[in-house]
């Protein structure tokens, strides 16, 4: 394996004598027209009021209007913005009162269907166009030396870099499209048409690489980062089995919609719509209905026959091939139906999608080169190769863990293969001693002590009754009583403990609970079991052993069992989570340099519904056990310290939870408090970007406001020019840091970033020339972005072995797009506020190498192990 001195991020920024100029127009909404559609929309039947300005439904306008004309560059959201529309050239206003007058009649006032939109709009004002000069390659700086790219930059630069990718024809793949327009600017690119793929086990699906731009900035680097980000959208061909939901509304599902020749008009530029649609569970049936938005509208305009819900969901890879076409992107969780076979049944009834996620390092970089080769007349070029931050801290820190500890465990199973795989995984993937043993327990010995109670749920874990009936509000009910019989049952049969303990659950899984009609309990366990003493681990139930295994299956056994291997991993990743809810967790390290006790502290953020949030703080000391904290409310004024293990039943009793408009002082002062302000010992808070410098809550940790090593607390604004606030240095706060952590899955904010090293290699077998070659491949570790901005990337988790030779870019190798691969997991750290002489690079690394500072997994995770915690506790507010 090559040694990776330094890495390449997937991001281009301008050189210093760049220069983009954009010629073009700008204009608002008209007064008169706006005032005409907001009266309609304020009488539309069953809209949902909002708190603060109520701007009309202009999502789907936006893709409309983006869509028609391709001299249309960038549409605003509000349409008041100054900058409503930015355009090449003054656009014809027939064609934009035809997309109004549309747009009204399908989502402002569908209660209205006899108003002529058109007639009405074209009499209530006329846009008016103003010619405008931007330089999308100059920018300014904000007052801590952050870029500060002014809205025009963010709103124009991903679309045009975009759009010239497809008039200069990108050399990856042809046919290339545009994808939807977004809110925030950012921009996708199809690299080519969708590619169906059927596996050897008989799967099927399609699938399309995809490019997203977007702008991004790092605290106190002066560059704006254009992120090139690679990414698959894999698309259904085959009858969908079954679309989990996400939280307690319908399921929900995203298409893609498509015209080769225009929707409307043959001027218009290639480019796909996003829709949705919404499925309705009722019994044995279900109904899809589209989600409202663009497809309603070009409905009424489209010269093509819109497509069909029922061929969609019957056959998504007819309805893709229309000429209004209809595709149907895949998510997790989604399972279809294998074809009959001359009329016999399938062997397998149902098959996820054959397409594996992820590319490989040469992927991402060879797409990187290829668009910057067509951006460099515009003066962007490759973020230049950073080297791995020096630093004198530890890469892998200590795993001190509690001296042979005991636990009691509950397992609730009903079959007797499961609770075998249990006691198998204890012996031979936790490496413990079995030890005495009867009907209903096991004991285990070891490092830790552990004793298994076997308990029989009956059919407590059984799925819940699901209603037919056509009143929702009848169907709620029964569905209410039923969750209301099960939990008295639970709780008679296992009655409130004396102390927190966890419990193993053998429960289906939800797609089986959707495919017999019935409810779910998961929810319901997580939220009766805390409040019994009872924190919960689920375990899918272990099938049996295969009477007449072939040679593939008796490969995939585990050692001396006739188990799968990967049935007893299962098992074991239950036992250590288990565990982890009991209080098997690791004592934190003390970073490099600190003598004496030390304190970990995060404050971790939950939304818990509408408009509600549960703030979670959580200490780790080197001489305490862990401790979690609620924030007070009016129905409980006092919160103390408690064991971690009792944070379950806190928040399932619906503890801690505040209203985020009208509490955002009270949540200033509890992350304050976590601050503790009059202490002088040595302590560390890691707190979130998301959730916590948004709503004003801390606008100080805002990339633009971060003046490192000058703090300004929580709750105290900074926009007005005549107020100066309270700025603490480290000298007025001994001991106190302060690292804000940012992951990718924020907005993909952390670009993905990879291992270059230079080799030298012949030029062919006989000859003696050398010549170097670039290679790429996956790095863990550090790197320094900026004076105080750091990158933590991940190593590879044992369970990706794909050879990095492997691309899935090769269309001579379609067999590839079946692979898994592994992208990094970058976490963003930026050590805001540091005492003096401390060390940013240490820092960085202390707080990245608690990534990997687990008992219950090997497995690096996004977050720091306190962070990580807090993550975890989620699953209980419900």
């Amino acid at each position: 394996m090559p040694a990776y001195r330094s890495t390449q991020a997937t991001v281009l920024t301008f050189t210093s004598e760049a220069t983009w100029p954009v010629t073009g127009y700008r204009t608002t909404c008209p007064p008169g027209m706006l005032a005409l559609l907001e009266k309609a929309w304020d009488t539309r039947p069953g809209r949902r009021p909002r708190g603060g300005p109520d701007y009309l439904p202009t999502r789907s306008l936006r893709d409309l209007l983006t869509l028609i004309d391709p001299d249309i560059t960038s549409v605003q959201t509000n349409p008041r913005d100054p900058a409503w529309l930015r355009a090449r050239t003054e656009v014809d206003p027939d064609l934009l009162l035809i997309a109004l007058s549309a747009w009204a009649s399908a989502r402002v006032a569908p209660h209205m269907p006899d108003t002529d939109w058109y007639s009405q709009l074209e009499g209530a004002g006329q846009l008016e166009w103003i010619p405008e000069e931007l330089d999308l390659a100059r920018h300014d700086l904000h007052a801590n030396g952050t870029a500060n790219p002014p809205s025009h930059v963010f709103n124009l630069l991903p679309s045009l870099v975009a759009e010239h990718l497809t008039s200069n024809g990108l050399q990856l793949l042809r046919d290339l499209r545009l994808g939807p327009t977004r809110a925030d600017g950012r921009r996708t690119l199809h690299l080519g048409a969708p590619e169906t793929l059927t596996d050897t086990d008989g799967s099927a699906g399609a699938s399309v690489d995809v490019l997203t731009f977007h702008l991004e900035t790092v605290p106190g680097v002066p560059e704006v980062h254009l992120h090139v980000d690679l990414n698959m959208t894999r698309l259904a061909t085959r009858p969908v089995e079954y679309i989990p939901r996400r939280g307690f509304s319908d399921p929900t599902a995203s298409v893609l919609l498509s015209a080769k020749e225009g929707f409307v008009h043959r001027r218009e530029r290639p480019m796909l719509l996003q829709s949705g649609v919404t499925i309705q569970r009722r019994g044995e049936s279900s109904t899809w209905t589209w989600e409202p938005g663009v497809a309603e509208i070009l409905a009424r305009l489209t010269h093509h026959q819109p497509p069909s819900l029922d061929q969609l969901r019957t056959a998504p890879g007819d309805a893709a091939a229309q000429p209004f076409a209809a595709h149907l992107v895949h998510s997790t969780g989604m399972t279809y139906r294998c074809p009959d076979k001359d009329g016999a049944p399938p062997v397998r009834s149902v098959h996820d999608h054959p397409v594996g996620h992820g590319y490989q390092p040469r992927d991402h970089m060879e797409v990187l080169t290829r668009v910057a080769h067509q951006l460099e007349e515009k003066g962007l070029a490759p973020l230049a190769p950073t080297h791995k931050a020096r630093t004198r801290a530890k890469a892998l820190l200590p795993l001190e863990l509690p001296d042979a500890p005991t636990y009691e465990i509950e397992v609730w199973v009903s079959s007797d293969r499961t609770w075998q795989g249990l006691q198998v995984a204890a012996a031979a993937k936790l490496g413990l001693t079995p030890g005495r043993s009867t009907a209903t327990s096991t004991g285990f010995t070891g490092p830790i002590n552990v004793t298994l109670h076997r308990c029989d749920p009956r059919d407590l874990t059984a799925g819940l009754p699901r209603s037919t009936n056509p009143d929702k509000a009848v169907r709620r009910a029964e569905y209410e009583r039923s969750e209301t019989e099960r939990t008295t049952r639970i709780a008679e049969a296992f009655p409130r403990l004396a102390e927190p303990i966890a419990c193993i659950v053998e429960m289906e899984g939800a797609a089986y609970f959707s495919r017999t009609r019935q409810g779910d309990p998961k929810k319901l366990f997580k939220k009766t079991l805390p409040a019994l003493r009872r924190n919960v681990q689920c375990l899918r139930p272990i099938a049996p052993a295969n009477p007449n295994p072939g040679k593939a299956a008796l490969a995939k056994r585990f050692a001396d069992t006739d188990f799968a291997t990967s049935d007893i991993e299962r098992a074991a990743a239950a036992l250590n989570d288990a565990l982890r809810q009991a209080g098997h967790l690791p004592k934190i390290a003390v970073p490099q340099g600190i003598d004496g006790a030390f304190e970990l502290i995060t404050v971790w953020l939950v939304p818990a519904g509408e408009r509600m949030i549960v703030p979670i703080l959580i200490r780790q000391h080197t001489h305490e056990e862990p401790t979690a904290q609620l924030m007070p409310t009016p129905g409980s004024p006092t919160e103390h310290p408690m064991p971690l293990t009792a944070l379950p039943e806190a928040l399932t009793a619906g503890r801690g939870r505040v209203a985020t408009r009208t509490s955002r002082a009270a949540l200033a002062e509890f992350i304050t408090g976590a601050l503790a302000l009059d202490s002088t010992a040595d302590r560390l808070l890691l707190v979130r970007r998301a959730r916590t410098s948004d709503r004003e809550i801390w606008p100080w940790l805002q990339d633009s406001r971060i003046a490192f090593d000058q703090l300004v607390l929580p709750g105290v604004g900074m926009t007005d020019p005549a107020v100066t606030p309270a700025i603490r240095k480290p000298g007025d706060q001994p001991g106190l840091r302060i690292i804000r952590l940012r992951e990718r899955s924020d907005r993909d904010a952390v670009p993905r970033s990879f291992g270059v090293t230079e080799e030298l290699v012949r030029t062919g077998e006989e000859s003696e020339e050398l010549v170097p070659v670039t290679r790429y491949g996956r790095f863990s570790g550090v790197v320094q972005v900026g004076e105080r901005a750091f990158w933590g990337i991940n190593p590879r988790s044992a369970q990706n072995q794909t050879a990095l030779g492997v691309t899935k870019l090769d269309p001579a190798e379609p067999g590839n797009r079946t692979k898994t691969c592994s992208n990094p997991t970058s976490l963003e750290i930026v050590p805001a506020f540091l005492q003096d002489g401390d060390n940013p690079a240490d820092w960085a690394m202390y707080v990245h190498a608690q990534r990997r500072l687990h008992a219950h997994t090997t497995i690096a995770t996004t977050w720091p192990a306190i962070a990580h915690l807090a993550e975890l506790m989620e699953e209980y507010i419900l």
